[in-house]
C-alpha cells in the first residue's frame, strides 16, 4: 500500500488494486474501506512506534471511550517493536499525504485550497509524455 501510494495511486486506486489481487481486509472483508487504507498509511505502528493515549475513557457514570484531541497527554514509545515499513518510506508517504491534502494552515487556521489532488490528472499527463 505504501509503495502504491508513492507511485501516485489514489486511495480508490489502491482499493481497486487490493480487490484485483483478492487481498482481504483486516476485518476479513473482500472490499477495503477508504478509512482502513488511510488509517494504515498514517499508523505509526508500521515503523515500530506506539502512540499511547489516542483514546481515553470519560468520567463515571458515562465511561464512554473518546478520541483524545488534546484533552489528555499522549506518549510516543519509539522502537516498541520490529518495524514493518521502512521509516523513510513511511515519512515519504506522510509528506505525499500533506502534498495531496486540500487543507492548508493559513495564519494558524485550517483552510481549503482552491484546487485538489487528482490521480486522474497525473495519469493523463503521464499518458501525454
Amino acid at each position: 500500500m505504501f509503495n502504491l501510494y508513492l507511485r501516485r495511486y489514489s486511495v480508490d486506486m489502491i482499493i481497486k488494486e487490493l480487490a484485483d489481487t483478492n487481498t482481504i481486509s483486516p476485518q476479513g472483508k473482500d472490499k477495503w474501506s477508504k478509512r482502513a487504507i488511510q488509517t494504515m498509511l498514517t499508523n505509526e505502528k508500521y515503523i515500530g512506534n506506539v502512540m499511547l493515549g489516542k483514546t481515553y475513557t470519560g468520567q463515571f457514570p458515562n465511561n464512554q471511550q473518546k478520541v483524545n484531541r488534546g484533552a489528555q497527554e499522549q506518549y510516543l514509545m519509539k522502537d516498541a517493536h520490529e518495524p514493518i515499513i521502512n521509516i523513510g518510506v513511511f515519512k515519504q508517504v506522510q509528506e505525499e499525504m500533506k502534498h495531496r491534502s486540500n487543507i492548508e494552515l493559513v495564519n494558524g487556521k485550517a483552510k481549503r485550497k482552491g484546487t485538489h489532488y487528482s490521480a486522474k490528472k497525473i495519469e493523463k499527463n503521464q499518458g501525454d509524455e
